[in-house]
């Protein structure tokens, strides 16, 4: 069975390298694709030097990105992560034992922040819950690839992607939980301090959850890569 990890990016030059370089000594059936917004930095320089990867280029959006990456890959699952997500070494084996179920559509990984502020441990239990208010796209979100082709792939939405998609996959099957955690970048709590960033983000699912629009509310969080 072949994953496609698919990985948008749009300046990523701090931590492209790594994560491609970790993800291609993972143990199992790859392939790994780059889909880049225009980056102004090195961050296609840098990708295009992993002769195996492929780097392909199209118009801002995470959304976009992963939608035009979905396309061109021949994977049998498509993981979307994250430019600064490092996934377990046992990804390839838990993802395919997992899919294995035929009522399972897909799912995520727990997570774990490279920090040790006792606020990410409770990050960590939350992310336990197969929960579209525990789940987020750096978690590694995974799903079979017929699946995400029936329903048409990630809206065009500009924010929160990652959470919209989610009730419209469960509603095809099960969406689980792994036991085993990516581990990913605190930059965005480093930036704006822990408990800013922990409100912030629990107050724009909740709004979301309300029916405010996308639109309205990434311009609340302009970290966001799009």
């Amino acid at each position: 069975m072949l994953i496609s990890i698919i990985i948008p990016t749009l300046n990523e030059e701090a931590f492209i390298s790594e994560v491609l370089e970790h993800s291609l000594k993972l143990s199992g059936h790859f392939e790994i694709i780059v889909v880049d917004a225009g980056s102004q930095d090195l961050t296609l320089e840098k990708a295009k030097r992993f002769k195996s990867v492929s780097v392909l280029k199209t118009s801002k959006g995470r959304a976009n990105q992963m939608n035009f990456g979905a396309r061109h890959a021949r994977g049998n699952l498509l993981l979307f992560l994250h430019a600064d997500t490092f996934l377990p070494e046992d990804a390839y084996a838990s993802i395919v034992e997992l899919c294995q179920d035929p009522d399972v559509i897909g799912g995520s990984f727990r997570l774990m922040m490279k920090d040790t502020h006792p606020i990410f441990k409770f990050y960590k239990w939350c992310s336990q819950f197969s929960l579209e208010f525990f789940t987020y796209g750096d978690h590694a979100i995974f799903v079979k690839a017929e699946t995400f082709k029936k329903i048409k792939g990630f809206k065009s939405i500009t924010f929160m992607e990652d959470v919209e998609i989610q009730k419209r996959l469960r509603k095809q099957g099960k969406f689980k939980k792994l036991k085993t955690s990516v581990i990913t970048s605190n930059r965005r709590f480093q930036k704006n301090g822990v408990l800013t960033q922990l409100t912030l983000d629990t107050l724009l699912v909740m709004l979301f959850k309300l029916g405010i629009a996308p639109n309205q509310l990434k311009r609340f969080y302009p970290d966001h890569k799009a």
